[in-house]
């Protein structure tokens, strides 16, 4: 076996352990924790809507408002920091990968395994967000009448939770398939720039600075996209959120979507590129 395939192999080795090791984790808790949240910020208000309207909504609608609500786009990155918080983990197994391979082979498995765990994560919210509305929606891949048409029909609800859960900015300028492909790949590349941090500060033998590093972003980006300030835009969090890209009802990009994939995969390539750098002084078994 060649030099180059024995690396590759070794890399999806070291994500392969440890991925089972963290799916076998008791944090894993936390996932039930996350549903709660969901049913009770976005699958109760769906239902409520349907319910008024007479009409079902569609259940793809449940992921869009869970990327697009302003209460999830804050508790959900937070869940995703406490599920990662001991990302990457220094002892074990780990330690024995970290002596028997090269720094840089066991730092890509670690990006294999994280990229592995996000993608897992975001299925498993936008699965399970879809599956909870069941009985009260459809399979549409449209936005639904009972959403689009909620403000016209109960005008005295204009600007409640409810309707901002999916506002006019999103439903206005794309459509329901758009916004769950941007949900998805934003969600994942946004979790990949926090869980990219928590390595390189563990790679500067800094471990507990990533998830400060990290808290700060997180609440930073919250309290930013809350006040609609203008320096959103300098954070991920509002690069994440579809609707905030778009004007209310002019067909007008603020910022446009593309502009904030190139942010956000930047971002990524340029912690890539300082954990790369910061292997070369990585002290292996120091936290």
């Amino acid at each position: 076996m060649s030099k180059f395939k024995k690396s590759i192999l070794t890399l999806f080795r070291i994500s392969f352990t440890e991925f089972r090791r963290w799916i076998r984790n008791s944090r894993l808790i936390i996932l039930g924790a996350m549903l709660v949240f969901i049913h009770m910020l976005i699958i109760t208000p769906l239902k409520e809507c349907a319910s008024l309207m007479g009409e079902p909504v569609s259940a793809f609608e449940a992921f869009a408002a869970l990327g697009n609500s302003s209460m999830t786009v804050l508790i959900i990155p937070v869940l995703f920091l406490v599920l990662m918080a001991d990302f990457p983990q220094k002892d074990g197994i780990d330690f024995f990968y970290q002596i028997r391979c090269s720094k840089r082979t066991w730092i890509c498995g670690q990006m294999i395994f994280v990229l592995e765990t996000i993608i897992f994560l975001v299925m498993f919210l936008a699965v399970s967000s879809c599956l909870m509305l069941i009985g009260s929606s459809t399979w549409s891949g449209n936005f639904s009448h009972a959403v689009t048409h909620f403000a016209v029909a109960f005008p005295e609800n204009k600007g409640s939770y409810l309707q901002q859960l999916i506002p006019e900015n999103l439903y206005h300028h794309m459509t329901l398939n758009t916004a769950i492909i941007h949900t998805f790949f934003l969600m994942t590349l946004y979790f990949l720039i926090l869980a990219f941090i928590l390595l390189l500060s563990a790679l500067c033998n800094s471990k507990y600075g990533g998830i400060i590093a990290d808290s700060l972003l997180i609440i930073s980006g919250a309290v930013s996209c809350a006040g609609r300030m203008k320096v959103m835009w300098l954070f991920p969090m509002a690069h994440t959120i579809s609707w905030l890209h778009f004007e209310e009802y002019l067909k007008e990009e603020i910022v446009p979507i593309k502009v904030s994939y190139c942010y956000l995969i930047g971002c990524c390539v340029f912690l890539f590129i300082c954990c790369m750098t910061a292997s070369q002084k990585y002290q292996a078994g120091k936290i």
